[in-house]
């Protein structure tokens, strides 16, 4: 498959898809919300004036959660183990005080999972984010109601991308691997979803350094609309996805 993006070519590995999908599983950060500029500024907050801080490094963490992100940053500060500490309550505290409500939606993506859903899919969260943060989150967007089932990292599987969390995901929607597609932005979910043996969908715009981390996918886009698209275009008896 070839992606023009900024009038460059890239080419990305693809997978064939499977005929019909039933239950689509999204991936938060990154992928349905743009978190990382609110979690930048927690760290920002917390430590002003500090030089060592390397953004590029933070946001791919970030893919590992909040706490691997705020982990990376008092690593690339040489803290030691109780100032390391200190340091990640104070940007915890800054985040979920002052800087998690900035997070905002991609582009057409509340009207894109609205469709989704009333095109009769099963749609699901799989997220390396805590519960708390998470539900705050989905309720600030009006999302909660459009997912069946929302699986958080402290639900007590394994973070992504070790498949638990999918397989655990699928089985309580009784939902077979074949008809499933995952949809995320990173190595992590691409991972997660090749060991989970599922179909995944790669989201060009989120938190990865280059689109081959995210190979295979059935398919790989920048808007989410191209997301509803493609699946309008392969499943011709979903005509509510054809209007936008």
């Amino acid at each position: 498959m070839f992606i023009f993006m900024s009038y460059l070519i890239i080419k990305v590995g693809v997978m064939t898809p499977h005929s019909t999908y039933k239950t689509i599983i999204f991936d938060l950060d990154g992928t349905l919300l743009d978190t990382w500029p609110s979690l930048l500024q927690a760290v920002r907050t917390v430590t002003p004036g500090v030089t060592s801080i390397e953004p590029a490094a933070l946001r791919l963490a970030l893919s590992q959660g909040i706490g691997a992100m705020f982990a990376r940053a008092t690593d690339q500060m040489e803290l030691d183990a109780d100032a390391a500490q200190a340091t990640m309550r104070d940007m915890e505290r800054a985040y979920f005080g002052h800087a998690l409500s900035a997070a905002v939606p991609y582009p057409n993506t509340d009207h894109t999972l609205t469709q989704l859903q009333g095109a009769g899919f099963t749609l699901a969260l799989c997220t390396n984010r805590d519960r708390a943060s998470t539900l705050a989150l989905l309720d600030q967007a009006g999302w909660r109601s459009l997912f069946s089932h929302i699986h958080c990292l402290d639900d007590g599987l394994p973070p992504k991308p070790d498949p638990a969390a999918i397989l655990a995901t699928l089985a309580h929607l009784q939902c077979p691997l074949r008809d499933a597609l995952f949809v995320g932005d990173s190595w992590i979910d691409a991972h997660c979803a090749a060991q989970a043996g599922v179909d995944f969908a790669a989201h060009l715009g989120g938190y990865h350094t280059h689109p081959g981390e995210l190979a295979p996918a059935v398919l790989s886009y920048r808007h989410t609309r191209e997301l509803s698209q493609w699946l309008a275009e392969r499943f011709a008896l979903l005509p509510e996805l054809n209007h936008d």
